[in-house]
């Protein structure tokens, strides 16, 4: 994954160097067109930091086992809901830059990230949230929720599967939206 940042980085700073280059005299006023280009720059740096580190946190922490603890379990989660979150932040205070500085694509920057935050990023939130809140952060290992079942009727119900179920289940039907089903 870091391959891939630095690869990012060096092509991002040729392309600001490119697009910074500029050949003809000093002018006291900048033109339409490189506020143009300095706000889609912008933008795309500001993308880029936001996804790179939603894929960071996507990319390196599920590793678990039936030895991993619930309070583990119940971090990641809370990890995704607060990555997502400062996701969605960070796109609205985009938009709003773009609409402060009079950029013409800002509505329809705004409708595309209205659109992804209600289809998308709100749905992972809640998921995340609803997960993190069913797992707690008990010290037994997530594999003694079978233990738990074992040991009366209503075991499994009463240390919060369902809403773990539920939680993971609002995840992945916003994240596959529909594939496997028959």
């Amino acid at each position: 994954m870091s391959k891939r940042k630095t690869l990012t980085a060096i092509k991002m700073t040729l392309f600001l160097g490119l697009v910074s280059c500029n050949s003809s005299a000093t002018v006291a006023e900048e033109s339409p067109q490189s506020r143009f280009l300095k706000s889609v720059i912008s933008l795309g740096n500001d993308f880029l930091n936001v996804f790179t580190s939603f894929g960071d946190m996507v990319g390196g922490v599920l590793r678990f086992n039936s030895n991993t603890k619930k309070s583990d379990v119940g971090a990641y989660f809370k990890k995704v809901h607060d990555t997502v979150e400062g996701t969605k932040k960070s796109l609205e205070k985009i938009v709003a830059d773009m609409k402060t500085e009079g950029n013409p694509n800002a509505e329809a920057t705004d409708t595309a990230v209205k659109k992804l935050v209600s289809e998308t990023l709100s749905k992972i939130i809640e998921g995340a949230k609803t997960a993190s809140e069913a797992i707690g952060d008990a010290s037994d290992p997530i594999g003694n929720v079978a233990v738990a079942a074992a040991g009366g009727g209503a075991g499994v119900a009463g240390t919060g599967v369902d809403s773990l179920v539920k939680g993971i289940k609002g995840i992945v039907d916003v994240v596959l939206k529909g594939v496997g089903n028959a």
